[in-house]
């Protein structure tokens, strides 16, 4: 006989209609403002369902966990770093870094994600800005949980204290003025779509930087996941008649490899003819023929500040090192996000003279 699945937090939540943080509020007792129909609603679920208080959750709750959640968009390349960096850093203040992943937004797996980290009473959380949704986000923030956002755009102060962001934006238009300064008259920004925030970004700069004293006979917004790579080539070339070299810098360094790998197919040279600029400086950027000019992210100081941030909203005492470190961007920010330069790593992709 198959053994029926217990029922969760978030079955009483949808069964009540009702938020998992209502939920664990009437299984807590806490003294939060709730209508008696609130807390009859879940207690009748609760009862309907034969859900059963989890307790671990209930002994956590006492006291902290020593326990902190990230969740990421996915765990490949620049993600992976920053988690191990991240794991490090809270290590030496006494916390396990408990890793998740958003499986492309999958919302199943979202909730499952929240339900555990509900459970768990995790004593603070790091988050990407696209691996996790807002509203889900409120559910923790609700629960007291501290959170801070990397890579996120436009999210409310009132769900989190801090965004600490990479500055693409700036990047991107750095990108698009070496360009026109090194012979390109047509430019293009090749982007994921998918890529969401992060590439609004991109796109956001990569318009700023057409407007200066140099401008661009032709310039275009080229989507790689409507178009494909090939797409992307033949689109560029297409737009630019008879102008060489031409400008494509793209969402990442996968994208400038796919770039480069058609390029040779077709005999296009690079950077005679194509010149390319990629985003993330991965490790291939520098072993691919040409090498690739890139982006270095600061992984470092990005996962340096994050953590400096969350444990001081924990309450934990910062060495001297890194409360100056932090200080130092929170006196520059505007609102509530904190913005990090990227440094441009110039390769073989891009005409240097």
């Amino acid at each position: 006989m198959k053994k029926s699945k217990q029922a969760t937090i978030v079955d009483v939540a949808s069964e009540a209609g009702v938020s998992i943080a209502t939920v664990s509020n009437v299984i807590n007792r806490r003294k939060v403002p709730m209508s008696p129909e609130t807390v009859r609603k879940v207690e009748e679920a609760i009862a309907r369902l034969g859900y059963r208080r989890n307790v671990m959750a209930t002994n956590l709750s006492r006291r902290r966990s020593n326990e902190l959640g990230l969740v990421l968009p996915h765990f490949g390349g620049y993600y992976g770093r920053f988690a191990e960096k991240l794991e490090r850093k809270f290590h030496r203040y006494g916390y396990h870094l408990s890793v998740f992943s958003a499986a492309d937004m999958d919302p199943e797996v979202e909730m499952r994600h929240i339900e555990h980290l509900l459970q768990r009473r995790v004593d603070g959380l790091v988050s990407h800005g696209l691996a996790i949704s807002m509203h889900s986000t409120q559910q923790l923030v609700g629960e007291g949980t501290p959170l801070v956002i990397f890579n996120g755009w436009g999210w409310p102060s009132d769900i989190t204290k801090l965004a600490v962001n990479l500055d693409f934006a700036k990047a991107s238009s750095e990108a698009v003025r070496y360009f026109l300064a090194h012979g390109c008259r047509a430019v293009f920004y090749a982007g994921r779509r998918k890529g969401m925030g992060a590439n609004d970004q991109r796109i956001e700069g990569f318009l700023a930087g057409l407007d200066g004293e140099t401008r661009a006979d032709v310039h275009a917004l080229l989507d790689a996941g409507d178009l494909g790579v090939a797409g992307v080539l033949e689109e560029a070339l297409r737009l630019s008649g008879d102008i060489r070299p031409i400008g494509i810098y793209t969402f990442n360094d996968s994208l400038a490899l796919e770039l480069i790998a058609e390029c040779h197919e077709r005999g296009i040279r690079v950077p005679d003819e194509v010149q390319l600029i990629g985003m993330d400086n991965e490790h291939f950027a520098k072993a691919s023929y040409p090498s690739i000019t890139s982006f270095e992210m600061p992984v470092d100081l990005q996962a340096s500040l994050v953590t400096g941030f969350l444990m001081r909203q924990m309450g934990e005492e910062l060495d001297e090192m890194s409360a100056e470190l932090l200080d130092s961007y929170l006196n520059q920010m505007q609102g509530h996000e904190l913005l990090i330069d990227m440094e441009m790593v110039v390769r073989n992709s891009t005409q240097n003279g």
